[in-house]
């Protein structure tokens, strides 16, 4: 073990902060270095009283650049014959906001997330971001080495085992292929809210022939139709 592991070792038998220490080196696989990265990676802004540090919101912008660029690494070295484009789209059905979500659902993120709003309507993709966040914070404590390792082989090992291509995430082209194909008008109403100028919410709507089937929030317009065609799909699928 290196002198950097041994003393990540040590700090974990401290008596401050053993039992957060103890989840994380659950959640990672490896002993935790520096604690701050974490708190800050698992604190929502709306927790730090207005203050412009102390939140995941740069940690979110590194952790999303790091994730794409080991995906990115790793599907043009498994993938060599497949083009750009190609390669672009399996990227994205790897670390949209829907896949990083469900992830964060799996490894129970929500235990960790300090806030001082629900997971509901404004807090639908929190977790998302705490994922991006958390892989900022391994790469700044543990380094670039360990946390291609975390995000390969724990945070999306299962998708990366799975069928990528054909994972299936583009729901709002599903359901207007469906429409198309029974000859049913679908249409998208959506609306911001004005209110949250640092993190807009909008709010999307689905209508088949003027009927709402199904509605979505999201940070973009896009995002937010995605989920209310989402939920639509479900219906179908599961009928009540």
């Amino acid at each position: 073990m290196s002198f950097a592991g041994i003393r990540r070792k040590l700090n974990f038998l401290l008596p401050k902060d053993r039992e957060f220490r103890k989840k994380l080196k659950q959640l990672l696989g490896i002993y935790p270095g520096k604690l701050d990265f974490y708190k800050s990676a698992f604190t929502h802004r709306s927790a730090t009283g207005g203050r412009k540090n102390g939140h995941n919101e740069r940690l979110e912008y590194l952790g999303d650049a790091m994730l794409g660029a080991i995906v990115a690494d790793y599907l043009y070295e498994k993938y060599p014959s497949y083009e750009e484009g190609d390669l672009t789209k399996m990227r994205s059905k790897l670390v949209n906001r829907v896949t990083l979500l469900n992830v964060g659902k799996k490894m129970n993120l929500d235990k960790f997330l300090v806030a001082q709003v629900n997971i509901g309507v404004e807090g639908k993709f929190i977790l998302s971001n705490m994922v991006e966040a958390l892989v900022g914070a391994v790469y700044l404590d543990l380094g670039y080495r360990y946390a291609k390792y975390f995000v390969l082989n724990i945070l999306l090992k299962d998708l990366l085992n799975s069928d990528i291509e054909n994972l299936e995430y583009d729901f709002k082209s599903k359901i207007l292929e469906w429409g198309q194909k029974h000859k049913q008008e679908i249409s998208f109403v959506s609306q911001q809210n004005a209110e949250k100028e640092s993190s807009p919410v909008f709010f999307s709507d689905i209508l088949i022939d003027g009927v709402i089937a199904g509605s979505g929030t999201g940070y973009t317009k896009k995002e937010s139709e995605q989920n209310a065609a989402k939920e639509c799909l479900a219906k179908m699928e599961n009928p009540r």
